[in-house]
């Protein structure tokens, strides 16, 4: 209990810090007492009131509602599918989702950029996110499609996931093949996940459908703490096993399609974060889990989009390019640690 308790102190503590230094840093440079009374809309300062109020807040709640998405998808996905290496991007619905912005951008007009003074903004952003987010859903659709397939068992689930992977990363190579050059720029930029792509609008959107999302996985939290010692068991005790593989398919694909469409492909964040909370509380359960891993997913995703803006200053990287970074490490590491099973920690 102790250990817990220091978790979430440390959490929230780590938390303010970054969303203090979230608002602080930037484009438009300032120090702390600009920085407050911008925050506090005193008059004084209206450039940086602008950019605080209209840039930097919704991409700090962006940052929080992407991470906890794509964390408590993760978290969910390892579970139902009985796979420590499973999440959205594993599966290939972040790679659905890029087939989906390349269609809009290169079949149906919508990737032109236009130049402004901080950087490039898409023409139609709302068509590329609709795309984006309708391919993500056909990913989904389709792994949903196999799970009905008779003696398709979990890890049969994970090969299709990879199999949809490889290919909707070859149709989306085919379309870039026979586009223009600034057709490719923009499908290739777009892929770059950026917290800074939304607004208000797009982060509350974001935020909706995780507080949705985590709701109903915590709902069924002491089902999934039954199936991951298996479906025999599981079904044993009540639990309706193919249902709430079914419901939780779609709530975590609504999850990731939502957070992949508005703000592009960011990976690794749904091992990173699970994988993190199972590393320290070994036997927990999913009560426990789910919370934990949004919270820890949203403080890290900030935090990388931080890193992002500090390494090459006042270039900001695109935050995928820090999670991908970190991600990499972490997945091998997964894959060699034996030790470290779903189920047992």
């Amino acid at each position: 209990m102790k250990g817990r308790l220091l978790f979430w102190l440390g959490l929230v503590c780590l938390l303010v810090l970054f969303v203090l230094f979230g608002l602080k840093h930037g484009a438009l440079r300032s120090t702390w007492g600009q920085t407050f009374s911008a925050l506090f809309m005193r008059g004084e300062y209206e450039d940086l009131e602008y950019f605080i109020w209209h840039l930097r807040m919704p991409k700090i709640l962006a940052a929080l509602a992407v991470g906890g998405a794509l964390s408590v998808s993760g978290a969910i996905l390892q579970n139902i599918l009985n796979n420590p290496l499973a999440s959205s991007f594993t599966l290939g619905l972040s790679q659905g989702a890029a087939f989906g912005a390349a269609f809009a951008i290169i079949i149906l007009g919508a990737g032109s950029m236009v130049h402004t003074g901080s950087g490039l903004i898409f023409g139609n952003m709302g068509m590329i996110a609709a795309g984006a987010f309708f391919g993500s859903m056909l990913a989904s659709l389709i792994i949903l499609l196999f799970s009905f397939v008779k003696g398709m068992s979990a890890q049969g689930l994970i090969l299709a996931g990879v199999a949809m992977s490889a290919f909707f990363s070859a149709c989306t190579m085919l379309l870039q093949y026979f586009s223009t050059d600034n057709q490719l720029a923009a499908t290739v930029f777009w892929t770059f996940g950026d917290l800074g792509k939304g607004g208000w609008g797009e982060a509350i959107t974001v935020l909706i459908v995780t507080a949705f999302g985590i709701l109903f996985s915590f709902r069924f939290s002491w089902d999934y703490n039954a199936m991951q010692w298996g479906e025999l068991h599981a079904a044993g005790l009540g639990v309706e096993v193919k249902k709430i593989r079914i419901y939780s398919l779609i709530i975590t694909s609504l999850m990731a399609a939502f957070a992949t469409a508005f703000y592009g492909v960011i990976g690794f964040v749904g091992l990173i974060a699970p994988h993190m909370v199972r590393l320290m509380f070994r036997h927990t359960g999913h009560g426990f889990l789910i919370p934990a891993s949004a919270l820890l997913g949203g403080v890290f995703l900030l935090g990388a989009d931080l890193l992002a803006q500090l390494v090459f200053y006042p270039l900001t990287l695109p935050v995928g390019v820090i999670t991908a970074f970190t991600g990499v490490p972490m997945f091998l590491f997964l894959l060699m640690k034996r030790s470290v099973k779903y189920g047992q920690g």
